[in-house]
């Protein structure tokens, strides 16, 4: 019987199979993550590529096509509390993500069957949370790419892009303590406070014997003494730091922790940028109404105090 040559090579690649880890997969497996204020977001996902074929909308992923943005199984986003994504509300849990895509508005599906393979497409169902965006027009890229291009103290977006379109999704979180204080409460803190800051601590002696050094005075960037201007507005109590250790500090939330305790929270642009969640702000009250404060750091040190003068 005669052998040809393919047949000899065919049992060759049979007999001495490729490694799994040593094949490049057309579309790669990625995972992205962010936490924001505790919230776990995660997207899982498969990358494919242009490859050069264009149009991919309308052609390769035609109109009114329901189409997960990845390859083969479906990309999945797992939410580890509940959040708000563009204004609607999604519950905690696990989603196969789909996109209805169309040549102006496209809709974003939120299928909680999660373990689903990119075909057959999934129907309709009352349980899939479904709302339209607008995708925007940029550059490339060649590779299927999900990211964060933004994340600030109460959420994130979360964005999809891929050949020429994007898609960008609004995700805000839970608070862990909510930026807002009832009114009833903000009387007793709202006022003008003479602020300064403590000294800092000595270090230790080298030599028991040789006297204690003085404790230095250079306390955080910035005066020794400034004013805060402590006002309820918008449901919040905030304070106006004059002059501030540094510029994201000039504008503050006080978020309340417990009983007359507080953490700051700097303020840019009217929205919350940050928490300085190791600094506690303590409040010392008379008579219902607050004499001053403390700010200790997560020694509990004093770092800070103020004093009420209006």
């Amino acid at each position: 019987m005669k052998i040809s040559r393919c047949s000899v090579l065919l049992a060759g690649l049979v007999a001495f199979p490729f490694s799994a880890d040593a094949q490049v997969r057309a579309s790669e497996v990625a995972t992205i993550s962010q936490t924001v204020d505790g919230t776990v977001i995660t997207v899982d996902y498969s990358r494919p590529r242009a490859r050069g074929r264009t149009p991919i909308y309308g052609k390769v992923v035609t109109w009114g096509e329901v189409w997960t943005p990845g390859a083969n199984w479906a990309t999945t986003l797992d939410l580890s509390k509940d959040v708000t994504i563009d204004g609607h509300a999604i519950p905690k849990g696990k989603y196969s993500v789909w996109m209805e895509v169309q040549p102006e508005e496209w809709t974003v599906i939120l299928d909680p069957k999660f373990k689903q393979f990119h075909i057959p497409h999934p129907k309709p169902d009352s349980s899939q949370i479904r709302f339209t965006v607008t995708p925007d027009s940029v550059v490339g890229p060649d590779v299927l790419t999900w990211s964060f291009p933004k994340i600030g103290a109460t959420g994130a977006t979360m964005q999809m892009a891929w050949a020429g379109r994007s898609v960008s999704l609004d995700v805000v979180v839970s608070p862990s303590n909510p930026i807002t204080l009832a009114a009833s409460l903000a009387p007793r803190y709202v006022g003008t406070y003479e602020f300064q800051w403590a000294p800092r601590p000595a270090p230790p002696a080298a030599d028991s014997a040789a006297p204690p050094p003085e404790a230095e005075d250079d306390g955080p960037p910035g005066p020794k003494f400034s004013r805060w201007t402590v006002a309820y507005t918008k449901g919040m109590l905030l304070v106006d730091w004059d002059p501030p250790p540094f510029d994201e500090w000039s504008h503050l939330v006080l978020i309340k922790i417990g009983d007359d305790w507080f953490s700051p929270g700097a303020m840019v642009d009217g929205e919350l940028f940050d928490v300085a969640s190791d600094l506690v702000i303590e409040f010392s009250l008379k008579d219902g109404k607050a004499t001053g404060f403390e700010i200790r750091g997560e020694d509990d040190q004093v770092i800070g105090t103020g004093v009420r003068t209006k």
